[in-house]
């Protein structure tokens, strides 16, 4: 999703999610209390429970922001962004239930208001996250809020990233042009083609490029610098994504070295407290393995 929109819809997100939290609680009061004639745990008025709501749907959105549900790396992976819903608002219920038994006070008016809030607000959250994609995709159709992106490299990966992103309605990128050899142009993709960047750079404000990613640096740093100043004076977003495959085979992770990025690439998926996990578990299977075949061997 280009960068420059990514603050906007997350806002956005923040407002929506805002309006349908509401929503979802006011049908869960008024479902049990006005329709279900039982008798109620705690009578709770309408304003009082308005009251509350001001107080909870705050919490409930800092939870799906700690949750990254404002990030793009998470609404833009349908699957992983219903599951990371589900979770928030069951945290969410566990908050109110929590500060219902802290407090001495009822939220709630009965149980089965609970369980229709956390069903209600996750069902509807999906449902206006949804909504919200399609005008999105729609939008990116109709070429509104894109990014025209030129693409700088010689290696596969130029030619992946152009193809990854050639669906304008999905990615929100329209590839008006690359900067390389002709062997790295998907067939599929009617685009300029530049041979050199100089040539490229000089039709910037031609083609309304507002992005730029760059997949290999060139043995001349000033061709580098030539990319980036362009990018810097004329207010474009530029990116740089490393083509070398063997950046890829293992785990690797981005991080700051003496105010230098780094990347470093792990030979296997296991770092950290996996790599931890892994030698415990070795060790205790070894040691249970020689107890239990000690009887054979000697």
């Amino acid at each position: 999703m280009p960068s420059k929109n990514t603050k906007y819809y997350s806002l956005l997100l923040v407002l929506a999610d805002i309006v349908t939290l509401f929503v979802a609680f006011g049908l869960a009061y008024v479902i049990r209390v006005l329709f279900d004639n039982r008798p109620l745990v705690s009578p709770v008025y309408a304003w009082e429970y308005f009251q509350a709501s001001l107080v909870i749907i705050p919490v409930w959105v800092l939870i799906f922001a700690s949750l990254g549900l404002y990030s793009s790396n998470v609404y833009n992976r349908r699957l992983v962004e219903w599951g990371k819903i589900a979770l928030g608002a069951f945290v969410g219920i566990l908050v109110i239930i929590g500060w219902e038994y802290i407090s001495q006070k009822h939220f709630f008016p009965a149980r089965l208001v609970t369980v229709y809030a956390f069903f209600g607000s996750f069902l509807l959250l999906v449902f206006e996250r949804e909504i919200l994609r399609f005008i999105r995709s729609l939008m990116y159709y109709f070429g509104r809020g894109i990014s025209r992106l030129l693409i700088i490299g010689n290696s596969d990966a130029t030619r992946d990233i152009a193809k990854n992103l050639s669906n304008t309605a999905k990615s929100g990128y329209k590839v008006v042009a690359i900067a390389g050899p002709a062997k790295v142009i998907p067939s599929t993709l009617d685009i300029k083609h530049f041979s050199t960047i100089e040539a490229a750079l000089k039709e910037i404000k031609e083609l309304r490029i507002t992005s730029i990613i760059q997949t290999d640096l060139y043995d001349s740093s000033e061709r580098n610098q030539l990319v980036l100043g362009a990018a810097q004076t004329r207010h474009i977003s530029y990116s740089f994504i490393p083509g070398e495959p063997e950046f890829y085979t293992g785990k690797n992770t981005v991080d700051v070295f003496l105010g230098y990025p780094m990347i470093t690439v792990s030979q296997t998926p296991l770092v950290g407290w996996g790599a931890i996990a892994k030698g415990f578990f070795d060790r205790v299977v070894a040691l249970v393995a020689i107890i239990v075949l000690s009887p054979v061997f000697l």
